[in-house]
């Protein structure tokens, strides 16, 4: 039996979560109930754990990488068993629906470009203004701070997603 492991919705806010990191390796073979990733959300983090027993054939999403709700980050199947070719597709789908949804609940214009692998890459807009994302906490909290998220980027050198933590780093520096 195979397993699609997905981010799923666990929480009626949750739109992303962070693959922290792997406790295993493609080709590792794990039993059912088995810890597969730590996951970080706005208010949790977890063990994401192996609903059935097989080989990890492939991982998705890279450690630290902050993914949307319905992304595959990894697949699990017998020893002989490949995943199946639309994974990527798929993934590349629900990172752009994500974008899309957030571009609209923030009257944004986000430049996008989602390479072979299914991960996206930000650039500068067009403008040259860099594009930095983050947390809701991390948005919350800058807010109440009166910071932006790229200022908190600029000087802690976060190449990724803001988070909570990020921005009471940079607000201890002030």
């Amino acid at each position: 039996m195979s397993e699609l492991c997905i981010i799923e919705k666990w929480a009626e806010n949750l739109d992303e979560a962070t693959v922290s990191r792997w406790l295993i390796s493609e080709g590792d073979e794990v039993l059912a109930g088995d810890g597969l990733a730590e996951i970080i959300t706005d208010k949790a983090a977890f063990e994401y754990e192996a609903e059935t027993s097989g080989v990890v054939k492939r991982i998705y999403a890279p450690p630290r990488s902050t993914v949307p709700v319905g992304y595959v980050i990894c697949f699990i199947g017998s020893a002989d068993e490949e995943p199946p070719d639309d994974i990527e597709e798929r993934n590349a789908r629900v990172l752009e629906e994500h974008l899309q949804a957030a571009e609209e609940e923030l009257d944004l214009d986000l430049e996008i470009s989602i390479p072979r692998g299914g991960r996206r890459e930000r650039r500068r807009s067009s403008d040259g203004e860099r594009r930095v994302r983050g947390t809701p906490a991390a948005k919350r909290l800058a807010a109440e701070f009166e910071v932006s998220l790229e200022e908190v980027a600029e000087a802690l050198d976060v190449d990724g997603v803001v988070s909570e933590d990020d921005v009471r780093a940079f607000m201890g520096r002030k």
